[in-house]
């Protein structure tokens, strides 16, 4: 594979001090991004920058916008995308497409594409919605944590799946349940422990994803990051602030202040050789076809001197 995008939601730049976690990358920073997932992960697939101030519904589908998306440039190349958020309904592509669906939990041929990958999903038991929810039981956090490490596990099982069927030349996937996990900081329902028990584990089940695919780059991206207490958004300023993180084989010059989230589309293009088009933001990662122009990129946003 050539480019494996992974979504870390909620996770900030800390993530990468878990033992092991180093081996999955070469450069990480923190990534300037917004307080909430729609934006964030909209401008992962459009390199486009959405006002986090929108009005209307968390819930709107990609659709609802005319911009072209990650996979409009890609075309024919062999791609498959898992769970990013605002990714509802499916799209028709060269490979596998399931949405990142929060209204329902139905798997039809409007949230899975193609339709005969909906058999494999219900025999692993993927599902849109993590379905352990809130506990009904404020004291049944011991009960949720399990059921969380089930979803974490089903994931990587479905990114392998996909990987195996459909052998992508890019694919991006999101784990969500992390975002899930670490809202239960709020009156200590999960506590510290099981919070760095579940980074310990997705470390683990990335280092298995990451070692079955053997992608040439390897991105990992987070939306935002969630504080002490369990929260983040406008009221929680400090936790603006997600991570990024990057292993390749290409040249690169990594940033020397915080990246943007903006950077994350033009960088996977840059890795899958498909030229850049006049968006804002820049790649990190070299353009060997035109040095001058990404170094002046880089230069401009304060990357580079």
């Amino acid at each position: 594979m050539k480019t494996l995008v992974l979504g870390l939601d909620g996770l900030s730049d800390s993530f990468w001090n878990i033992k092991g976690a180093d081996y999955l990358i070469d450069y990480h920073g923190q990534l300037e991004t917004y307080y909430w997932s729609l934006p964030s992960w909209l401008c992962t697939i459009t390199g486009k920058e959405y006002d986090p101030r929108m009005d209307g519904d968390i819930f709107i589908t990609h659709r609802s916008y005319s911009d072209k998306f990650i996979w409009d440039y890609l075309l024919d190349l062999r791609q498959t995308y898992c769970n990013i958020p605002v990714t509802y309904p499916a799209e028709n592509i060269n490979g596998a497409f399931i949405a990142g669906n929060w209204k329902t939990e139905i798997m039809d041929s409007n949230s899975v594409k193609p339709i005969k990958l909906l058999d494999k999903l219900i025999n692993i038991k993927y599902s849109f919605e993590d379905p352990f929810g809130i506990p009904s039981s404020m004291g049944d956090w011991k009960s949720f944590f399990k059921k969380a490490i089930v979803r974490l596990h089903t994931v990587t099982k479905t990114i392998k799946l996909l990987y195996d069927d459909y052998e992508p030349d890019f694919m991006f996937a999101v784990y969500r349940v992390l975002d899930e996990c670490l809202h239960q900081r709020v009156e200590t329902r999960l506590g510290e422990d099981r919070i760095e028990k579940m980074k310990e584990i997705l470390v683990k089940d990335l280092k298995k994803t990451v070692n079955y695919i053997k992608p040439e780059t390897l991105i990992f991206v987070s939306d935002h990051s969630i504080n002490k207490m369990g929260y983040h958004g406008p009221d929680h300023p400090s936790t603006k602030w997600g991570m990024w993180a990057l292993k390749t084989n290409l040249n690169f010059i990594p940033p020397q202040n915080k990246a943007h989230i903006l950077d994350i589309f033009p960088t996977i293009l840059s890795s899958l050789d498909i030229k850049i088009p006049n968006v804002e933001g820049c790649s990190m990662i070299e353009s060997k076809s035109d040095r001058i122009k990404f170094e002046e990129r880089l230069r401009r946003l304060g990357y580079i001197e």
